[in-house]
Order: structure tokens, then C-alpha cells, then sequence
């Protein structure tokens, strides 16, 4: 890798930490605010709009690099499914932007606590174009409404690729990010 490019990916693996390292206190406290009751029911259908940037760490051994993820944008229609505990699956479309350019599908379960402004969810990604990667996610945070059927919303994702054309044998690729997002109910 040329000396320049070193450079712009250490001074942009700094930039990195340093918005994990002051997003992370917001998010707890957006977390421990949550015990305030949440304005609205757990609704029928929801839209969701997010976008995300952070931290990936891959390759195996001494291979193992760190450099700035791509700036990720997800759409995603959520349904509910359960109402005790409160769960809906979703399912929908991410796009990696600035140094990657992919798209894919996102898929999974959300739970939301009755009088929380909490949320977890877990599911999968696969990228499919135009290489393919498949693997895991993982978020948690909370979203404060800011009219009766919008939310916005702060998180902590997780994701974890495990296969893939993107990915040298036996390696993985972890990515860290942020999330934010705007939560429209539908019914």
C-alpha cells in the first residue's frame, strides 16, 4: 500500500474512534432515558430509514487490519408479529457507499419492550452485488418519537461477515458502526 494511502486510512481509522468513542456515551444515555415510557403502541407495520458508519476489522492473524467501514444506508418495512413479547421481523435493502459501492438484503427480528424506548434486533445480511458476503447482525439502542407516528432513533450495530467473495479463506470482516435512523409507523 502506498505511504499516502497509509496515511488517509490511519487518519480515517482515527476519525473513527474518536466518533465511536463520543457516540457510545449518547447511546447509554439514550438507553438509561428509556425507562421513561414510550409515547406510542407497538404498531402493525413500520418503515425504517438508517444510515450507518463506524469500524471494520478483518482478515486472520497477522493479517488483521482495521480501516473505516462504508457508509451503509438501509430501507427496511418491519411487521409485527407478536405481541407478547412485542417482536416483528423485517426485512429490506442495504447500499455501502463512499470507498464501496454494494448492494444487498438485510433480514432478521426486532423486539421492542411494552413501555420502552429500547429496542434489540439480530438477523443476517447478504451482499450480493457487486460481490457477495453473507453474514450476521446485531443492534440495540433506543428511538424517541418526535411526533406520534415518527421515531428517531440511535443504535449500535454489530455485524459480523463470515463468507463471501469478498473475503480471502478463512478470513472474517467485523463491522462497528453507529446507526442512525428515522422510524415511520405505518398502521
Amino acid at each position: 500500500m502506498p505511504l499516502a494511502m497509509t496515511g488517509a486510512v490511519h487518519s480515517a481509522s482515527r476519525l473513527v474512534f474518536r466518533a465511536l468513542r463520543l457516540g457510545l456515551p449518547l447511546l447509554l444515555w439514550c438507553a438509561a432515558r428509556s425507562a421513561v415510557a414510550s409515547p406510542a403502541d407497538q404498531p402493525l407495520w413500520q418503515v425504517e430509514l438508517h444510515a450507518g458508519y463506524g469500524l471494520a476489522v478483518g482478515g486472520n492473524g497477522d493479517q488483521m487490519s482495521r480501516r473505516p467501514t462504508p457508509l451503509t444506508l438501509t430501507a427496511i418495512a418491519a411487521i409485527a408479529v407478536n405481541d407478547d413479547p412485542p417482536l416483528a421481523g423485517y426485512g429490506g435493502l442495504v447500499v455501502e457507499t463512499l470507498d464501496r459501492n454494494a448492494a444487498g438484503l438485510v433480514f432478521g427480528v426486532e423486539l421492542h419492550p411494552h413501555g420502552s424506548r429500547l429496542h434489540l434486533s439480530g438477523g443476517g445480511e447478504y451482499v450480493v452485488a457487486p460481490y457477495t458476503l453473507w453474514g450476521a447482525t446485531a443492534s440495540g439502542g433506543a428511538c424517541f418519537h418526535t411526533a406520534r407516528t415518527v421515531a428517531l432513533c440511535g443504535d449500535l450495530q454489530l455485524t459480523a461477515f463470515i463468507t463471501g467473495s469478498d473475503l480471502p479463506d478463512g478470513a472474517t470482516a467485523t463491522q462497528v458502526q453507529l446507526v442512525l435512523g428515522m422510524v415511520f409507523d405505518a398502521l
